[in-house]
Formats: structure tokens, sequence, C-alpha cells
């Protein structure tokens, strides 16, 4: 595999909205290669491609899958993407390391919210893009039907590679058994049984004018990409095949046109088209080129040049128990060679190869060497993560990528056995460095440990990981609502006194607090306003430290107290029995007793959210957003999709990933992020408070 020329690999993801079909179809792709000689099942758990036990437990796909083989002197790498939000970072992770996609819809449902994204981060990543409307013998089909659709909702001009047959008539339906390829005019069928033998012939001559009509409506589209051969095609010049092979192939490789054909992958029909076209008309690595910097800062553009300096992107890495984590990597530049030393520019570690591996979904194979566009692993490189760039020890290039989504759900996880916590946070780090859409922190309003994930379908799955990887189990909870205490009115003057005596030297301090509130964010400030010597100058320390100890407690529901100004304004003292603990305790006891006497309240996080979900759903969600005590601020068109900008309190938020995948069959997505903090309602506050004393009591 690496000493095919950098011309002769075809890197491709498949993409689109989750249960379309693409990880069949991938499948099929690999039976017509020679790869695998039967085509597996996704609901049966014997995909080829869908190997993790997670995978086959849950039948979607949850991690990238990545397949290298060679066929008819082309070497090939093929990514299958989960189509589901909750991994969405697969998806962006694999776009990096390819040059084109096959976007992958069903022709019975249409094009989806997740269809529209899969298309436009492809885009926006500068890859071409092919389509394939799938499930073409549901009933009631409609291949033309679902190519408008396309076209409308994604803005690009869509042209049909196929003419959909069911027997001896055009269309699809159930007894779709195969297409008339429209650029060579060949009619491939498919036996209507499980093998799906593929057989090659010439079209029925019955639809010969349909046929026509279909190949000069193909070629039209096609002629739009090209300046020239539109002005042969308007004055009706003769075009030949590879013209019109020469200008399709310009016009999906600058985006301008979006092929689409016809396909059954459960039936096996549409693997071998896929695989024709992205022999033909997807790019070769040859073609990228890419911005990067070196140690200096200097800008270089990298290209597909085996003698250029080396240059490798890690866009994903497996964790495993005990072969130790393995780094995927797509090389940009240079040839990566075994026992070579490479650069980590992040880290500045450097490191000598001493395994190359190639992948073939979950087989790993001995490489000795990786040229530019080529993909392959490292086994155990230290601390090196998705996203960093290896390199030339000597070159340091570092190459830019986009971060990865941000988590939108958090649970609060813990042990489940006493004694194995540590081992639990040791697999859930290994875990981490795997997926950078995973984060764990603690959050110290609460003292909690925070697992923030995409989804909970994405925590459920690393959380299933942790017991089949490191025999370790969590327990997880919504995590606590971080609520803050404020107060709204004024105290003057109120005293904070510990006068003590037990047979020696006693414990005496006083000091007179004044207490009101201060700009919303701003927290505590601490003003000494002692004159005449009431509390010696070495004591005022203490007295601030015991206010400000106090407020991370709070004094109606111990949330910490913030947005209060307090003036220390007088005191009294003792020449032998004060000291920095009496005026500490003093200090306390102050803060505490003019707070309650100033009105306290809560305050509670408002989150800035924005939600994605088809026209059908809005008015539901903007409902739905009204009953968790949310503010609809706007709603913005975005493509076949609509997108509701509001604000909502946290404390609503904490299962609506879930419920959002229920209100819309898994088609919707949201970020969210802290506005500002605001006071919470009375009767809210009320039920609050009584939850916190529960609590405290238990």
């Amino acid at each position: 595999m690496s000493e095919i020329e950098v011309g002769s690999r075809r890197n491709v993801a498949f993409i689109g909205h989750g249960g379309e079909g693409k990880t069949t179809l991938a499948d099929s792709l690999l039976m017509a290669a020679g790869v695998t000689n039967r085509l597996g099942s996704v609901e049966q758990g014997t995909s080829f491609m869908n190997y993790m036990p997670e995978e086959r437990a849950r039948r979607i796909t949850i991690s990238d899958s990545i397949c290298s083989f060679e066929h008819k002197g082309l070497a090939y790498t093929v990514i299958d993407t989960p189509g589901d939000s909750n991994f969405a970072g697969e998806l962006q992770a694999a776009l990096c390391a390819v040059d084109s996609a096959v976007l992958v819809f069903s022709c019975r449902e249409g094009v989806k919210v997740g269809t529209e994204k899969a298309y436009r981060s492809a885009r926006e990543q500068g890859l071409s893009v092919a389509a394939v409307a799938n499930k073409m013998d549901a009933p009631r089909t409609d291949f033309d039907a679902s190519a408008q659709a396309l076209e409308e909702a994604l803005s690009v001009r869509v042209v049909k590679l196929h003419f959909p047959l069911s027997g001896e008539t055009a269309g699809g339906g159930e007894e779709y058994d195969g297409y008339v390829d429209l650029i060579s005019g060949k009619c491939h069928n498919f036996a209507l049984d499980e093998a799906g033998t593929e057989t090659v012939g010439e079209p029925p001559e019955a639809l010969a004018d349909a046929l026509l009509e279909a190949r000069m409506a193909m070629i039209e589209v096609i002629a739009e990409a090209d300046d020239e051969m539109l002005e042969k095609y308007l004055e009706n010049e003769n075009l030949d095949d590879d013209e019109i092979e020469r200008t399709l192939q310009k016009g999906i490789r600058d985006g301008s046109i979006l092929p689409l054909i016809s396909a059954a992958a459960n039936r096996n029909i549409g693997g071998s088209a896929l695989l024709g076209i992205a022999a033909n008309f997807l790019p070769a690595p040859d073609r990228a080129v890419l911005p990067a910097a070196n140690s200096g800062d200097e800008e270089l553009v990298l290209s597909s040049d085996p003698a250029g300096p080396f240059a490798a992107l890690v866009f994903k890495s497996t964790a495993d128990r005990y072969a130790g984590t393995l780094s995927i990597l797509r090389v940009i530049s240079g040839t990566l060679r075994s026992d070579m030393t490479i650069l980590n520019a992040r880290t500045g570690t450097r490191e000598r190869v001493s395994k190359i591996l190639g992948l073939r979904c979950e087989e790993a194979l001995d490489l000795p060497e990786i040229g530019p566009g080529g993909i392959g692993a490292l086994p155990k490189l230290k601390d090196t993560q998705p996203g960093d760039t290896l390199s030339d020890e000597k070159k340091q290039i570092s190459i830019a990528v986009s971060p990865p989504p941000r988590g939108m759900i958090s649970f609060a996880v813990s042990a489940k056995n006493k004694g194995e916590e540590d081992k639990v946070f040791e697999a859930l780090n290994r875990l981490l460095g795997e997926d950078p859409c995973l984060i764990l922190e603690r959050d110290d309003r609460t003292g909690e440990f925070l697992l923030t994930g995409l989804g909970q379908l994405h925590i459920e799955v690393t959380l299933d990981k942790l017991r089949r990887l490191f025999k370790v189990d969590v327990d997880l909870k919504p995590p606590k609502v971080p609520y803050l205490e404020t107060i709204l009115g004024r105290a003057e003057n109120i005293e904070g006194k510990l006068k003590k005596q037990s047979g020696g030297r006693g414990q005496y301090g006083v000091c007179y607090l004044t207490v009101e509130p201060g700009p919303r964010g701003s927290e505590v400030e601490f003003r000494d306003e002692i004159v005449g010597g009431s509390i010696p100058r070495q004591f005022i320390p203490a007295v601030e430290k015991g206010v400000r100890e106090a407020c991370g407690r709070g004094v109606i529901s111990d949330f910490p107290l913030t947005d209060l100004v307090v003036r220390c304004i007088d005191g009294k003292h003792h020449a032998v029995d004060s000291s920095e603990m009496a005026f500490k305790t003093a200090g306390s006891l102050g803060i505490k007793a003019a707070v309650m006497r100033a009105k306290p309240t809560l305050l509670e996080p408002i989150m800035d959210v924005e939600v994605s979900v088809p026209d059908e759903n809005v008015g539901d969600i903007m409902g739905n957003l009204n009953s968790r005590r949310g503010k609809v601020a706007g709603v913005d068109s975005q493509g076949n999709a609509q997108s509701i900008r509001a604000q909502v309190p946290l404390a609503e938020m904490l299962t609506y990933a879930s419920d959002l995948t229920s209100m819309t069959g898994g088609q919707g997505s949201f970020t969210m992020h802290l506005a500002q903090y605001e006071e919470v309602p009375a009767s809210v506050r009320e039920r609050i408070i009584a939850e916190s004393t529960k609590e405290k009591e238990q």
C-alpha cells in the first residue's frame, strides 16, 4: 500500500443522518472490492464496519470505522462515520482526514437536518461530495423528487447519474432491482435475493426515449460547470464521453455540482457504483494543500509531496486496556517510515517510530511506510491527542484544526464501589484522551466531578467502554445546579461577637458589619472602615477571612454568597483575650447575622440556548422551552431547519438532551452557555431551600 503513488489514493468518508444506511452501503462497497465476501447487517450485529461491542449491541455506528484496501491499482481508505449528533466529534475528525465524502440519505424519508449538517460540514472542509439516494426498494420511492428535494435543501445543482429500474420499467419501489448508468449507458441489474448478484448489459429498448431524455438532462447540468462545454452544448455540438466525464469530475471537485446515484444497500445495490465513482471522479490527495506554521510561526503550505517535509495530523485515538493508545493519523506531506524520529509540535516530545499499522476495521496490518494521503496508526505514543501534528523533528510543523464540538450535557460521576476512586478516574482519563468531546472536571462550587458529553447516549456509551475495557463502574446522577445566594436589602451595624472564658486565657473579639447589595457579578467585596483602633490592624485580615469563609456556604441553603459589599465599621477587643481566631469567628458570626437581616435570596444560572430543529418541530420546541421557564428571543432559518434562540434556567435544562431527542426523533440538536445569574422566583426558591435543608439533615 505504501508504494502506491499519491494520485492513486482515495480517502472517502460516508456521512449523513443516522439510520439512512451508511454502514450497510460501506459494507456493500467493501464486498464489491473483494474485502469481504458477505453483506453484513447492522440490525443483526454482523456488519463488517460496525465491529465494536457497543455498536453491535445498540445497532448504531458510534465511532469512526476505518478500512484501507487496494482494488484495481488504487488504494482506498473508507471511513464510516456516525450519524447521531451524540457522536458529532467523530464526524468532524473524519472530515479532517479525507479528501471526499459520500452523502447518504433515504429516498423514502427524504432530506433530514442531519443530512444538511453533514453536507455543509464536508463543504466547509473543502471536500468533494457525491450523494446516494438509498433505500430505493422501499414502497413509493421517487428518485426524481428526492433529487429535487436535495437540490433545494443544499442549494447546489444535483446531477442524476442513474436511471432507476424496477424490472423493465422506470422507477424505484419494492421491485427496484438496478439502474442504467447514464454515462456509460449500461444497465446494471441485481438479483432479487440475498446474494444480489450483479449483471451488466444493455438497457430495455422500451425505455430508449426516456433514457435519452434523462441523459440529455444530465449533460445539461454537467455542462453548466464549464463555460466552454456549456457553449458547445447550447450550440448543439457533439460532446464525447471523455469530455462529459472530465467536466463532471471538475464540477464535483470544485463543489459546483452534486452527483446523485440510486442504491438499496441492504440488497447490495450501490456499492459497486460508488467504487466506480470514487475511482473515476473523486479526488486524490495530490490536490490537498493545508496551511501550517513552523516553530518560528512562519506560514507554510504543505502539499502532497513524498519528498517534502514530513507532517501528519492525528485525527483520532483509540484506547485499549492492554495495548495502550493507538494514534490514528493522516500523512499530509513527506513519508512516514519505521525507525524514524518524529516530533509532537504541541508537546515538543520526540519519539522513535517502532511500528506503523494499516487499519482494516478491527484488524491491524504492519506497514513499512506511509506516503502523502496515507492513513495509518502508531501505537503507544506519549501524550499524543487528536488534533496534534506529528512532524520532522527539525521542522516542528503545526497544522491548525477546528476545536471539537462542545459538550451539551453533564452528569455528576462517582465510583460505584468504595476504594475504586483512583481506578475509576484513571480509566476515565484514558477515555478522555481518546475522545476530545468528553470533559471531566471538578465543579468547585458543588464539589462534584462532572462528566460532560454531547448527549446522554454519548455518556452511556462511554460508561459501557469503561466497564468493558477497564472493569470498573460508576454512579451517574444529575449535577447539582450551582445556585448562589445574595441579598436584596441593606443591614447596618450588625454585631458579630465571640466571648469565651474557660479558666485561663479567654477568646474575645467583636466586629460590627454593614452589608448592602453589590453589582451583579461582583462577588464579595470586603471594606475595612475601622478608625481609632477599635480593632487592632493585625486582626482585620482575620475578620475578612471569617467573612469570606462564611460567604462560601451561605445562610439559607448553603450556596455561596455573592454580589454583596461588606463594610467592617467598628469593633471591640481585649488586650489579653483577643486573637486572630476570635476575630475570625466574630467575622463569621457577624456576616451570617447581617445577611439574614438583608433580605437574602437565591440566584440561578441562566443559559443562552440555541436549538436547531426541523421546520415541523418549531412550535412544539418553543412551547417546551416556555414550559421550562424559558424566554424565546428569536427564530432563524437554516435551510430546512430552524434555529431557536432562548434564555432558559440551567435547572430546567438538565434532561433537555434526551427530551429533545424524543421530541424530534433524533433530528434536533442544541448548544448552551452561561449568560448570567438571575433571582429565582419565590415559588421555586422555597422548593430549592426545602430540598437543600432535607439533604443537609440526611
